[in-house]
């Protein structure tokens, strides 16, 4: 009896289980890439690109005819090309109501009546058209022109290679100043009328100080006399009451000094009188007479004592 087989099935050559697997993914991965590939070494890209993509237009249309063109140079819209394009049949059609013949004549009256208002909304259309291209044409022109003829801004001259200067003069001489006599002249008007008026300015100072001078304590016997006018003497001290009546040797006994308000009621005439300490008629009279005439005579007059 012959020996039996140990193996019920036949041997099948070995395969790589890498090789058959299947993927379910059409991108290669990094990993399988040689060196000679492109994307063997990752590079990193922008997450936007900046160039749009140019959309692509499906289908072009066709250039528009001149519905105005093979007139032999007349217009399509003169009566005479129309009376001889539209022109009305010589004998009018007697069809009966309702006829076949009568919807033709009518059909033909439509078709000449719309070739007219056709070709005189197509003449109007074209005309604006035209005018409009003409006004922007214009328009485009006059902006060259005004740049074209514009003059050359200053950093721009002084910047570019070719300056137009005159380098000899330049170098070896000063430059040309054609208004440099003008504006010295100008300049020198300009100090001279500074200078008068700070001569003006300092005579009047000076013309104040000389008439305030007058009441100046320069010496000890003055200040002596100005202290016994104002406070009194030891002997016989300033009484401040009112109504002839002794309140004692202090100024608070007249009340509170004159505040902002107080000041201007008193200028404007609306104060109290005497009771806020205003000045009386003839007082503010002699102050505007007095203000009157250093504005008439150009200088400064002296204050009456005790009126301020």
């Amino acid at each position: 009896m012959a020996p039996s087989n140990a193996l019920s099935a036949p041997l099948r050559a070995w395969r790589c289980p890498q090789c058959t697997t299947r993927t379910f993914t059409s991108t290669m991965r990094r990993q399988q890439l040689g060196p000679e590939h492109p994307q063997y070494i990752p590079i990193p890209e922008p997450p936007q690109q900046t160039t749009p993509a140019r959309p692509f237009i499906k289908g072009r249309l066709p250039v528009p005819r001149d519905v105005f063109s093979g007139a032999e140079g007349k217009d399509k819209t003169s009566a005479e090309w129309l009376e001889k394009h539209t022109r009305s049949p010589r004998n009018p059609s007697q069809a009966k109501e309702g006829s076949i013949e009568e919807w033709k004549a009518k059909m033909s009256d439509m078709r000449r009546q719309n070739l007219r208002e056709g070709l005189f909304s197509l003449k109007t259309r074209k005309d604006r058209v035209q005018r409009q291209w003409e006004e922007r044409a214009a328009r485009n022109k006059a902006r060259r022109e005004e740049m074209l003829h514009r003059p050359e801004r200053e950093d721009e001259r002084l910047t570019t290679p070719s300056h137009g200067l005159d380098l000899e003069t330049l170098y070896k001489g000063p430059l040309q100043d054609p208004t440099r006599k003008e504006r010295l002249e100008h300049m020198r008007a300009n100090i001279a009328q500074k200078e008068e008026l700070k001569r003006a300015e300092r005579l009047d100072h000076v013309h104040t100080l000389w008439l305030n001078a007058r009441s100046f304590i320069v010496t000890p016997t003055q200040l002596d006399a100005a202290i016994d006018e104002a406070f009194g003497t030891p002997e016989a001290p300033k009484d401040f009451g009112g109504n002839g009546e002794s309140m004692g040797p202090s100024v608070w006994v007249n009340g509170k000094p004159d505040s902002v308000q107080d000041m201007l009621d008193r200028a404007n005439k609306q104060g109290k009188g005497s009771a806020m300490g205003g000045l009386r008629t003839d007082e503010l009279n002699a102050e505007r007479i007095r203000r009157i005439a250093e504005a008439l005579t150009g200088g400064k007059m002296r204050v009456a004592r005790g009126k301020r």
